[in-house]
């Protein structure tokens, strides 16, 4: 029994999300291997990534299937390319979000100090 179920979670399919995510932390961990100086920020992206699994709840192994989502990006560098423009225009919608907040609550203080 405990070989059959060890069998069906690593023969499991992954959610097209998770895979799509899986992507994107492959993508900037090779970055953050190539750009030292940029290591921060893939961190972060890193993270965000992540999180986004983690809070889907599928009880993914990371680990695992990031392994498999590296080898997948390897084999194809048209894969890469797609998938890096991919996750930095992700990216970059989400810097301009947190930028917008950012800016509404320095606006929000300032009226608020002003009062």
């Amino acid at each position: 029994l405990l070989a059959l179920m060890v069998a069906s979670v690593a023969t499991s399919p992954v959610a097209a999300a998770d895979k799509a995510d899986l992507h994107c932390i492959a993508i900037f961990s090779m970055l953050a291997s190539e750009m030292p100086e940029e290591k921060a920020g893939m961190t972060g992206a890193i993270m965000f990534y992540i999180g986004r699994i983690e809070g889907r709840g599928s009880g993914l192994d990371l680990d695992r299937n990031l392994s498999a989502a590296v080898e997948e990006l390897v084999a194809s560098d048209k894969a890469v390319e797609a998938e890096a423009k991919r996750c930095g225009n992700e990216m970059v919608v989400k810097g301009e979000a947190i930028q917008r907040i950012g800016n509404s609550v320095a606006a929000d203080g300032a009226q608020q100090s002003g009062k």
